[in-house]
């Protein structure tokens, strides 16, 4: 007789008695919820504990894609061609919801995500090769029901739905940025870059590479500082699948590490094992150190083979860790990350530098980053999942700014001024500090006292005599694979989310001259920003990137090839400048955009032809009137518009009546300083 998923879960967990996640959820998210901020100062000083826990292998829209208020499967920023990968038959692949029952998912093993099929994935930003590099079930995904637990921290604290993977590729490398910021693009530790996983497994009795001095790790650097830190991890077998790290604690391949001794604090703290039991010992007796690093035994890891719900059985066990102290857990930012998407496919293209000129420009130094051996460039990798659980992120909010695996250092940098002289300028420039995603002002005045619902119906397994049977009733079910026929839009859940505000204010416009289009990138928002282009009609050509640091700009110049132009400039959070044309003399005309403080935007549109244009601006998305405007040869008309219904939301088309092949497309969020809520675009 076959048995459902969650009747194994049920019939598995009466075998081994009552587990930790089934006692204290919802309860350790229900005292998180409930315990006030330290709030002394009101800026990231009060926070006294970092804690960081990575697990394995999930991309955003594998997990979260159907999630509301999310960049996920109701992401208007992109072209509809992004979701219809082409596979080795002609046809198309589209995602799909696997079917966690009736399919070996609970224990599949995953899909290629080395290197060279990552980079033939993304296919030099075009991201049309997913099916082809990585196999039809790249396109699979899961929902709410399949990962109440998950959902349930996006619900409760906040979600971050821009944290990228550092690199495209495997497990080592990505850790690696986590815990030294950077894969070692000049080999100071012997054998870098580092792209893989082949010479970089633990070195214990000579087996892998042992990283040399010359690489400073993280830790090192704030034992030199002075800082507290720990390794948390179960056990040394490699063996066990629940009495390991899984091999996740890559400090163990640096020699200073490897040689220490005890009492020599990189031994103490980074290489003995101190189990989660410790973790919570430590948290009891107001010992937990400022930051600490938590590696999950295999089966816990929610890597492919491994269920994502055993996953939740670890993060449910830190959470009760941390909020059996709660004057501890008021101090504390916990944030749950994954290190890469394993091979599963995401829709938003990650910002890159160029690696020549031909494929785009940077204001900032980028030749650390680009891959001596095959000339690609090292990051960032795919989205992946991210929860910053604290006092400090209650309320369900989503923060857009663009993340990576080296936030989490200079997050670190930020509360305890301990640098990193490993993280790139390119990465400084383009990732944030995850402080955006934190209230640190006022993180007391309203928050939630409940916990969002969540189905306790499925008991979670402990252990790996549970993922034994697990194996049992899942192996002679079918691997996910894609329906025969493409399967229509996922449904997404409805309505919008409270967002976090983040520090962008973008501009682009684009004038033609000397026979072809210019586009000047502009940046006045505080941080850097990754700009892509993509030749609209001229889609065999690689998008081009631009990298434009805080108030300095770039321009580039486009050679017409038949006549006309389609250039479609993205940027972080939903920004969008289409510019399309068949260039004429006689009614041409430039758009150029202004923000207000109050949210408004201000849209400048100049004629730049011999004769008078009449200007149509059709809103897109929010159900505002169109506007027709008659702008005179030569002068410029400015357009004020109001966008408190949108709440600061704009998607605007700009059309002429006298030139039938132009238009303009701006689209994005003015941002004020203040929290906003996410697109009501991708509502519904």
């Amino acid at each position: 007789m076959q048995i459902s998923r969650r009747q194994f879960m049920r019939l598995a967990a009466a075998a081994a008695g009552t587990t930790v996640a089934s006692t204290i959820f919802p309860g350790a998210i229900q005292r998180a919820l409930a315990t006030p901020a330290n709030n002394g100062t009101g800026t990231i000083n009060d926070v006294e504990h970092i804690v960081i826990l990575m697990l394995e292998n999930r991309s955003f829209d594998h997990y979260l894609g159907s999630l509301s208020g999310v960049r996920g499967f109701n992401d208007p920023s992109v072209t509809s061609d992004i979701w219809s990968q082409p596979d080795r038959n002609g046809g198309i692949v589209t995602p799909f919801h696997i079917d966690t029952d009736n399919t070996n998912f609970p224990i599949w093993k995953g899909l290629p995500h080395s290197w060279p099929d990552s980079q033939a994935a993304n296919n030099g930003g075009r991201m049309n090769n997913w099916v082809l590099a990585k196999g039809g079930a790249t396109m699979g995904y899961i929902n709410r029901q399949d990962i109440p637990f998950h959902c349930a921290l996006a619900d409760a604290f906040t979600v971050c739905d821009a944290y990228h993977a550092s690199m495209p590729g495997p497990t080592c490398p990505n850790r690696l940025y986590m815990l030294t910021g950077s894969n070692d693009p000049h080999g100071l530790g012997g054998f870098g870059p580092i792209i893989d996983n082949n010479n970089i497994t633990q070195f214990t009795n000579g087996q892998g590479n042992m990283y040399g001095p010359g690489w400073v790790t993280y830790a090192e650097s704030l034992q030199n500082a002075g800082i507290s830190w720990g390794a948390y991890r179960q056990g040394t077998d490699k063996t066990s699948n629940d009495n390991s790290d899984g091999g996740m604690n890559v400090l163990l391949a640096f020699q200073n590490f490897v040689n220490a001794l005890p009492g020599n604090p990189l031994y103490d703290r980074g290489v003995n094992p101190r189990t989660l039991a410790q973790f919570k010992q430590d948290v009891l007796a107001n010992t937990l150190p400022q930051v600490s690093w938590l590696f999950a035994p295999r089966i816990f890891c929610e890597h492919p083979l491994w269920p994502p719900a055993y996953g939740v059985e670890w993060i449910a066990r830190i959470l009760d860790a941390l909020t059996s102290n709660p004057d501890v857990w008021s101090k504390t930012a916990f944030i749950v990350t994954y290190d890469e998407n394993d091979g599963f496919f995401d829709h938003v293209a990650p910002p890159r530098p160029a690696a020549t000129s031909a494929n785009g420009l940077s204001t900032v130094e980028t030749s650390d980053e680009i891959n001596p051996g095959d000339g690609n460039p090292f990051g960032l990798g795919n989205r992946v999942p991210t929860f910053v659980v604290s006092p400090w992120s209650r309320g369900g909010y989503v923060c857009s700014q663009t993340f990576d695996h080296t936030s989490l250092i200079r997050f670190i940098e930020q509360r305890f001024g301990v640098h990193c002289g490993n993280i790139t300028p390119w990465r400084r420039a383009v990732c944030g500090d995850l402080t955006s995603a934190f209230n640190f002002k006022t993180p007391n005045d309203v928050f939630p006292t409940s916990v969002p619902t969540i189905s306790m119906s499925v008991p979670l397994p402990t252990s790996a005599v549970d993922f034994a049977a697990a194996t049992a009733a899942n192996i002679n079910k079918p691997v996910p694979t894609p329906p025969a026929t493409p399967a229509g839009k996922p449904v997404v859940e409805s309505g919008t989310r409270p967002a976090r505000a983040i520090p962008y204010e973008l501009f682009a416009k684009c004038a033609v001259t000397g026979g072809g289009p210019a586009v000047h990138f502009g940046n006045t928002g505080g941080v850097g920003v990754c700009y892509r282009v993509v030749d609209r009609l001229n889609l065999s050509n690689a998008p081009k990137y631009y990298t434009v640091e805080d108030s300095k700009t770039l321009d580039d110049f486009w050679t017409l090839t038949s006549g006309a132009y389609d250039l479609r400039v993205t940027g972080p959070n939903g920004f969008v400048r289409e510019y399309v044309d068949t260039p004429s003399t006689s009614a041409a005309l430039q758009v150029e955009t202004c923000y207000g403080s109050d949210g408004s935007i201000r849209l400048s549109l100049i004629n730049v032809g011999s004769g008078d244009v009449n200007a149509t601006v059709s809103d897109n998305a929010y159900k505002m009137a169109p506007q027709t405007t008659r702008v005179p040869a030569g002068q410029t008309v400015e357009l004020p518009i109001d966008l408190t219904a949108s709440m600061s939301w704009y998607n605007f088309s700009i059309t002429l009546k006298e030139n039938s092949n132009f238009m303009c497309k701006v689209a994005g969020h003015v941002e004020t300083g203040a929290d906003s809520i996410t697109d009501p675009a991708m509502a519904s």
